[in-house]
């Protein structure tokens, strides 16, 4: 579903992906939305968020360079903290 602007004003918002970003961010999303503004959240596959949970937001997902997972070994560890740093 394509989201129109309202007023022309859209803000796009991108949370980092660490524990207790996207929250305070979803809420700041709430508060500029309630007063005229369009939202889109551009978001990592690793930390993505409910779009049901915000249907008046759009919400694209975008690479996060991360390797897909490929097992629980602890073999793949060594490529997953080497692609983070």
């Amino acid at each position: 579903m394509e989201l129109r602007p309202r007023n022309g004003r859209r803000v796009v918002l991108s949370p980092l992906p660490f524990q207790g970003h996207q929250n305070p961010m979803l809420h700041l999303a709430n508060i500029l939305h309630f007063n005229g503004f369009s939202i889109s959240v551009i978001h990592t596959h690793f930390n993505s968020p409910n779009p049901a949970n915000h249907p008046h937001f759009s919400f694209d997902p975008i690479p996060d360079g991360l390797p897909p997972k490929s097992g629980d070994s602890l073999e793949d560890i060594v490529p997953l903290l080497t692609v983070l740093n």
